[in-house]
């Protein structure tokens, strides 16, 4: 008997065909449950087992920043065309740095080896985002803002407070640290001096936190860091949330252990929804 860590979904699914710019086909399942699971679990299986189906090895995610757009799962090779540019593939705009798993639990890692505000790293002790697997950085897709270790955090608030002076600061809002007044930064061009965050990767790359992913605006006058205090004794140092993964295409390429990331594709004139989901039609 195998056994292993997964989740298990129950709702309705649609799945489409690609040829990368547009949808080929589709098909619907209603009130299906859905896991994944390793090969492994599958050994077992008799062949006239249904409902087992295979993906290919390589997927990328890329996640709206607004419930009014789709974002979108891709599996397999690319291209990976985005609307409204005629030939923008997202797959060309791509850095990587090495993926890791853990067999037992869920997700997939990165080796963070730093992060910069305005292009000078935090200082933190030396063995603060020390890797090993399960412990350094965790991408996740159900936590909302990206979260520190409070070592780390405090550090990264300090740095970020002391490179935005000059700009109003707003009562705080819950989760967060930090706010400004966003009024005041529309009014007078100061969204440029914001501060950029940059994560340093333990292959060199850096996976630049554009500002539309490091400020929350939460109100019409206020607009906070997205950043979360994960306190003193969570399991990593850091784990990348939602919040810093939209409109950043994200491509798992599980056959060589790498993760492939765009930065926000806002700068080259598209977004995480520009993905066209009608049927046979050409850009």
């Amino acid at each position: 008997m195998s056994c292993a860590v997964s989740q298990l979904t129950y709702k309705d699914f649609s799945l489409y065909w690609t040829n990368g710019r547009f949808r080929t086909g589709s098909m619907g399942f209603s009130q299906w449950y859905a896991s994944s699971a390793p090969p492994s679990l599958l050994q077992s299986l008799p062949k006239e087992a249904i409902g087992v189906g295979a993906f290919s090895w390589k997927f990328a995610l890329c996640l709206p920043s607004s419930s009014r757009a789709r974002g979108v799962i891709l599996f397999g090779d690319g291209p990976y065309y985005l609307l409204p540019p005629p030939n923008f593939d997202a797959a060309g705009v791509l850095s990587y740095t090495p993926l890791y798993g853990d067999p037992t639990s869920l997700g997939y890692f990165i080796n963070l080896t730093g992060i910069s505000v305005n292009g000078k790293a935090i200082n933190v002790a030396r063995n603060a985002f020390d890797f090993h697997v399960n412990a350094s950085a965790r991408l996740s897709s159900i936590v909302p803002y990206t979260t520190l270790r409070s070592d780390i955090y405090n550090v990264f608030l300090k740095n970020f407070k002391k490179a935005a002076r000059g700009i109003a600061q707003a009562q705080k809002v819950a989760p967060f640290s930090l706010c400004f007044n966003t009024t005041a930064i529309r009014s007078r061009g100061h969204m440029l001096r914001i501060p950029h965050i940059n994560f340093m990767l333990g292959n060199g790359e850096q996976w630049t936190v554009d500002r539309s992913n490091s400020i929350k605006q939460v109100n019409n006058d206020v607009g906070c860091l997205a950043f979360v205090d994960g306190g003193e004794m969570t399991k990593q140092a850091v784990v990348i949330g939602t919040y810093q993964m939209e409109n950043n295409f994200l491509l798992f390429d599980l056959d060589q252990s790498r993760l492939g990331f765009s930065s926000s594709l806002l700068p080259h004139g598209t977004s995480c929804g520009g993905f066209n989901f009608t049927v046979g039609s050409y850009f």
